[in-house]
């Protein structure tokens, strides 16, 4: 019989002691990662507690158009900051916040006070607290504020002084071990002007409202005289004068602050100039009859002051008010543009003297492509008021888009007018240079365009409206009955315009082709298909200014004017008219009782390169010599309209020298 038997006292003293082993092992893990995770959520907590207190501090800078300073020492880092605002009635409401970090008991306060301004005096002082020493942060074992990007400027009384363009705000924690991790901000930009300085005086001057007030005055003539205040539209200055604009600031300060300004005239398109001293030199052909000239502070450019002058005297006025392109011929490969000037008060001789300059650029087919203007288009004359492209018949270059540009300027006024049009290569090489976007024409008889080489017995045409790509626009279908194209031959169609079509657009029309058939009864039939885009221009009227010397009431008086688009040059001499004109301005003296009325007689057409050529005549209210030989004409200005288009008009005027 077997007997049971349990452990010795030394195997339970053994088995005893290796437990406790792994027992103190075990608990000393516990009590590691109990700590770790304590000093973990501890340190997340303070970190947390950094990053809320970075971000109140930049939510209180972001936003101020005061002043800013740091002040550090053995105690404490304060950062003070000054701001002011409208209360919503008008009135200005300045305070002061601070932002502090006690290095004692390692705590961050913030702080905000009213600053009282008396206007007598000019003085500012603190005033009531909002609150004091609010907690805003614990356990803080640095705070950084940085100043150092700024920016130094002369401000309105002469002093210089500091602009902060950003801030950059840190605060430093320990996690037990004795180093120092920060929470730090992003950069601050700020998004009003804010000066570097503690002193409410000179933080506040440039915002208070102060009798201080900067206004414009001028000299007179350039040769000198009294500095007299600029009054709005009523201080004269003449044209091809110079004058010295003074910014002038009142009691506080009487001395003018011309070095503290920048200086601008506002008017677009001015031929009068103002230099950074305050010169003004207004151009002997300015035109226009006030100058609007304002003087605002660099330091601040918010505060500013305008003045307004009238412009008076000097001779006639002239401007080359515009350019535009003209398409003469839009072949496939042989395009042609002439710049038409409108410039008021030229004489011929002086619109002859403006200068031209083209520019022809590609537009680019996708990413890599590299065509250059030389791999596209022949060498061309860019400085003639006509533009002439030869462009190369390569694969590549079909289809492609062309822009073109033109500048004009004058010497004589100093102006320079752009404009700029598209112009697509045909798609497809052709040996007799189909016209592709060939401009359209409307005539009394017909237009007729080759369409092939191609001989075949039966053809058939089709067109449409379209864009510049050749892209059907359906809602253009009804305009289709005011075109005719009627077949001419197996080779040529004539495309023409019936009176209707909305001239105060430009169209782009598609005609298509089919040719098929054999001579050969023995051959297959033949089928082949053509197509060509007509560019139809709208319809524009340009004017000029002309100079009749001489006239008297026995004379007639002549003038000219422009028409481009489909209209073209054709119904110049129509019957009935298809110009409208209009006295708009008639300028004279005569004897009392006596009237005269300016009648037009006659339009001749040019050709497409010339402008139309009007002549009229004068009705008079006598017969009487006398009072006829009296008569003084000074000017004439003729509204000239396309019939049933009034808003396709220009103005032509007649200078009588």
């Amino acid at each position: 019989m077997k007997r049971n038997r349990g452990f010795s006292l030394v195997e339970l003293l053994v088995a005893t002691a290796i437990l406790s082993v792994v027992m103190v092992i075990a608990l000393s893990f516990m009590m590691t990662g109990s700590r770790s995770f304590t000093k973990g959520s501890a340190d997340s907590t303070v970190q947390k507690e950094a990053e809320l207190t970075v971000n109140q501090i930049e939510d209180m800078i972001i936003d101020l158009n005061g002043g800013v300073s740091m002040n550090d020492d053995a105690s404490k880092t304060e950062l003070s900051m000054y701001h002011a605002e409208d209360d919503g009635s008008g009135t200005t409401i300045y305070s002061k916040s601070a932002v502090r970090w006690d290095k004692s008991d390692k705590n961050v306060y913030c702080s905000k006070w009213d600053v009282s301004y008396d206007a007598s005096t000019g003085a500012f002082s603190d005033g009531a607290a909002e609150y004091a020493d609010q907690l805003l942060a614990e356990h803080v074992t640095d705070f950084k504020v940085d100043l150092s990007d700024t920016l130094t400027t002369k401000a309105m009384d002469g002093t210089t002084k500091t602009i902060v363009k950003s801030v950059l705000v840190s605060v430093g924690y320990d996690d037990g071990t004795g180093v120092v991790d920060y929470a730090t901000s992003p950069v601050i930009t700020l998004r009003n002007r804010m000066l570097l300085s503690d002193n409410p005086s000179n933080i506040f001057d440039e915002n208070k409202p102060a009798a201080d007030t900067m206004k414009l005055h001028y000299s007179g003539a350039e040769t000198g005289g009294s500095v007299v205040p600029i009054v709005d539209r009523v201080s004269e200055v003449t044209r091809g004068a110079g004058y010295n604009i003074y910014a002038k600031i009142s009691t506080n300060n009487p001395g003018d602050v011309n070095d503290l300004v920048d200086w601008v005239i506002e008017e677009t398109g001015t031929l009068s100039t103002i230099d950074a001293s305050g010169y003004l030199t207004v151009g002997a052909y300015e035109a226009n009859a006030y100058l609007t000239i304002t003087a605002s502070y660099k330091s601040n450019p918010n505060k500013k002051a305008t003045g307004v002058v009238k412009v008076v005297g000097g001779g006639a006025l002239k401007s080359l008010k515009s350019v535009h392109i003209d398409p003469v011929s839009l072949k496939a490969f042989a395009p042609q543009y002439r710049a038409i000037p409108v410039t008021e008060g030229f004489t011929q001789a002086e619109e002859d003297a403006i200068i031209y300059k083209w520019t022809v650029s590609v537009e680019k087919k996708g990413e890599g492509d590299n065509k250059e203007l030389s791999d596209v288009v022949e060498p061309f004359a860019d400085n003639n008021k006509i533009l002439a492209l030869i462009i190369k018949k390569e694969q590549d270059n079909f289809g492609r888009m062309l822009e073109i540009t033109v500048e004009a300027h004058s010497n004589l006024t100093g102006e320079t007018r752009t404009d700029r049009i598209k112009y697509r290569i045909d798609k497809s090489d052709s040996v007799d240079g189909d016209p592709s976007m060939e401009r359209g024409k409307l005539e009394y008889g017909s237009t007729n365009f080759k369409m092939s080489d191609v001989s075949a017995p039966n053809h058939k045409y089709s067109f449409y409206f379209c864009d510049e790509y050749g892209n059907e626009i359906t809602a253009y279908e009804h305009l289709k009955s005011y075109i005719e194209l009627v077949p001419k031959s197996w080779d040529t169609y004539r495309f023409s315009f019936k009176e209707g079509l909305p001239m105060n657009q430009s169209y782009y029309v598609k005609v298509l082709c089919e040719y098929w058939g054999s001579y050969n009864p023995m051959e297959p039939e033949k089928r082949w298909t053509c197509e060509r885009i007509h560019y139809i221009p709208a319809v524009q009227i340009y004017g000029k200014t002309c100079y009749n010397k001489n006239i008297n009431v026995y004379n007639p008086f002549t003038f000219e004017y422009t028409v481009v688009g489909y209209w073209e040059n054709a119904w110049a001499n129509s019957n009935p008219p298809v110009y409208v004109y209009d006295i708009v301005d008639f300028a004279y003296s005569a004897p009392d009782g006596v009237t005269v009325t300016p009648e037009i007689v006659q339009t001749v057409t040019q050709g497409d390169d010339k402008p139309i050529w009007a002549r009229g005549e004068w009705r008079c209210s006598t017969d009487d010599s006398s009072l006829k030989s009296q008569i003084e004409f000074k000017s004439l200005t003729i509204r000239v309209s396309a019939k049933g288009e009034p808003g396709i008009n220009a103005l032509v005027t007649i200078i009588f020298e």
